[in-house]
Protein backbone atom coordinates (compact mmCIF):
# COMPACT_ATOMS: atom_id res chain seq x y z
CA UNK A 1 0.00 0.00 0.00
CA UNK A 2 1.08 3.47 -0.90
CA UNK A 3 0.15 6.89 0.90
CA UNK A 4 -1.69 8.97 -1.41
CA UNK A 5 -3.11 12.82 -0.94
CA UNK A 6 -6.42 13.52 -3.36
CA UNK A 7 -7.37 17.18 -3.61
CA UNK A 8 -10.30 17.40 -4.66
CA UNK A 9 -12.15 20.94 -6.43
CA UNK A 10 -16.12 20.45 -5.82
CA UNK A 11 -18.82 22.23 -7.77
CA UNK A 12 -21.03 23.05 -5.27
CA UNK A 13 -22.97 26.00 -7.09
CA UNK A 14 -25.98 23.67 -7.20
CA UNK A 15 -25.26 21.69 -3.86
CA UNK A 16 -28.41 22.92 -1.44
CA UNK A 17 -27.15 20.36 1.78
CA UNK A 18 -23.96 20.46 3.90
CA UNK A 19 -20.62 20.51 2.36
CA UNK A 20 -19.69 17.76 4.53
CA UNK A 21 -22.54 15.64 3.27
CA UNK A 22 -20.51 15.62 0.06
CA UNK A 23 -17.72 14.88 1.25
CA UNK A 24 -18.86 12.13 3.29
CA UNK A 25 -20.06 11.00 -0.13
CA UNK A 26 -16.86 11.23 -1.27
CA UNK A 27 -14.66 9.48 1.34
CA UNK A 28 -17.27 6.67 1.02
CA UNK A 29 -16.18 5.97 -2.39
CA UNK A 30 -12.81 5.81 -0.97
CA UNK A 31 -13.54 3.51 1.77
CA UNK A 32 -15.28 1.09 -0.58
CA UNK A 33 -12.14 1.50 -2.88
CA UNK A 34 -10.41 -0.65 0.36
CA UNK A 35 -8.73 2.35 1.10
CA UNK A 36 -7.90 3.64 4.52
CA UNK A 37 -8.47 7.28 5.25
CA UNK A 38 -5.70 9.17 7.36
CA UNK A 39 -6.96 12.54 7.36
CA UNK A 40 -9.81 15.08 5.76
CA UNK A 41 -8.80 18.53 5.44
CA UNK A 42 -11.98 21.20 4.15
CA UNK A 43 -9.63 23.83 2.41
CA UNK A 44 -12.23 26.16 2.19
CA UNK A 45 -13.58 28.11 -1.02
CA UNK A 46 -11.36 29.79 -3.05
CA UNK A 47 -11.86 31.97 -6.31
CA UNK A 48 -10.59 31.07 -9.75
CA UNK A 49 -8.33 33.06 -11.50
CA UNK A 50 -10.20 32.27 -15.18
CA UNK A 51 -13.58 30.88 -14.96
CA UNK A 52 -14.70 28.86 -17.54
CA UNK A 53 -18.53 29.56 -16.81
CA UNK A 54 -20.00 32.30 -15.34
CA UNK A 55 -22.06 30.24 -12.60
CA UNK A 56 -18.53 28.44 -11.59
CA UNK A 57 -16.34 31.26 -10.36
CA UNK A 58 -15.20 29.66 -6.83
CA UNK A 59 -14.41 26.07 -5.92
CA UNK A 60 -14.70 23.80 -2.25
CA UNK A 61 -11.32 22.49 -2.08
CA UNK A 62 -10.90 19.43 0.10
CA UNK A 63 -7.87 17.27 0.44
CA UNK A 64 -8.15 13.62 1.74
CA UNK A 65 -4.96 11.85 2.48
CA UNK A 66 -4.72 7.85 2.66
CA UNK A 67 -3.32 4.63 2.43
CA UNK A 68 -4.33 2.59 -0.94
CA UNK A 69 -3.24 0.26 -3.43
CA UNK A 70 -1.17 1.30 -6.93
CA UNK A 71 -4.64 1.47 -8.57
CA UNK A 72 -5.78 3.55 -6.68
CA UNK A 73 -5.52 6.99 -8.44
CA UNK A 74 -6.90 5.00 -12.18
CA UNK A 75 -10.08 3.75 -9.95
CA UNK A 76 -10.45 6.46 -7.88
CA UNK A 77 -10.46 9.13 -11.08
CA UNK A 78 -13.05 6.07 -13.02
CA UNK A 79 -15.38 6.72 -9.66
CA UNK A 80 -15.16 9.97 -8.89
CA UNK A 81 -16.28 10.67 -12.59
CA UNK A 82 -19.58 9.98 -12.03
CA UNK A 83 -20.21 12.54 -9.29
CA UNK A 84 -21.37 15.98 -11.28
CA UNK A 85 -20.71 17.91 -7.58
CA UNK A 86 -16.63 16.63 -8.37
CA UNK A 87 -15.06 19.40 -10.99
CA UNK A 88 -11.75 17.95 -10.23
CA UNK A 89 -9.41 15.53 -8.78
CA UNK A 90 -5.61 15.46 -8.39
CA UNK A 91 -3.71 12.58 -7.10
CA UNK A 92 -0.76 12.51 -5.36
CA UNK A 93 1.42 9.83 -3.67
CA UNK A 94 3.40 11.26 -0.78
CA UNK A 95 5.37 8.05 0.56
CA UNK A 96 6.43 5.13 -1.06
Amino acid sequence: MKKYQATFILDTHKWREPITALIDQIKAVITEMGAEIIEVKDLGLKNFERCPRKEFVAGQYVSIICNAETSFNKVLQERIGLNPNVNRVIVEAIEA
